[in-house]
């Protein structure tokens, strides 16, 4: 698990796709700290699992069907991507509970006064409220605004600052993931159980 909150930028370095799996290597710094093959990284919200590493760099391989539902392909070469390491426990939770299980990509229509504008399907839009959370690249982000297949965010500073979110353009694509949360709300909704407040009480929703 992850909270959303980017530790650092980092550079992909290398990405050789090979039989539909991608190996990537990625150059960076603080997340290398007490690191060892295994670990996870979220990597521009991709939970990415350490293969090797180095003084300068780590690792990874993506299977086919996390390259299917992100953004990453050969394009990615060169970029700057969003690192964050798993949640220690007992750690404050500064963002939203993260899995680095994207759901799939949204594209940036506008950015106006460091509020982004995103078009995505409706699959993934249909788990997206105002003020709830959306993690956008690796970032927990609270949604400002949606209607339909579209939502909009308002980048402060501070994330400006800290994250590759600042050198978004119109039409870049972006990793999404929705809230967890919503989406087991949505399971036990399908459920035959009537949903009263006693099967409520029963799941420990209060």
């Amino acid at each position: 698990m992850f909270t959303g909150i980017a530790e650092e930028i980092g550079k992909v370095t290398k990405f050789n796709l090979v039989n539909g799996k991608a190996d990537i290597e990625i150059s960076c710094k603080k997340v290398l700290e007490d690191l060892k093959n295994g670990d996870s990284i979220m990597t521009d919200g991709v939970c990415l699992t350490v293969t090797d590493f180095s003084s300068i760099s780590f690792k990874a391989s993506m299977m086919e069907e996390s390259l299917k539902v992100t953004k990453f392909d050969k394009s990615i070469l060169g970029k700057k991507v969003n690192l964050e390491r798993a949640l220690k426990l007992g750690a404050r939770l500064d963002g939203h509970l993260v899995q680095g299980h994207v759901d799939g990509i949204g594209r940036i229509i506008s950015i106006n006064n460091n509020i982004l504008r995103i078009k995505t399907k409706d699959e993934i839009s249909k788990y997206i409220v105002k003020k709830g959370s959306i993690c956008i690249d690796g970032i927990s982000l609270t949604v400002s605004y949606e209607n339909g297949d579209i939502f909009e965010v308002s980048l402060i500073p501070e994330t400006l600052q800290r994250t590759n979110l600042s050198y978004r353009k119109i039409n870049d694509l972006v990793n999404l993931e929705t809230d967890i949360v919503a989406r087991c709300l949505e399971k036990l909704f399908r459920r035959e159980e009537r949903m009263d407040r006693n099967f409520l009480l029963e799941n420990g929703f209060f």
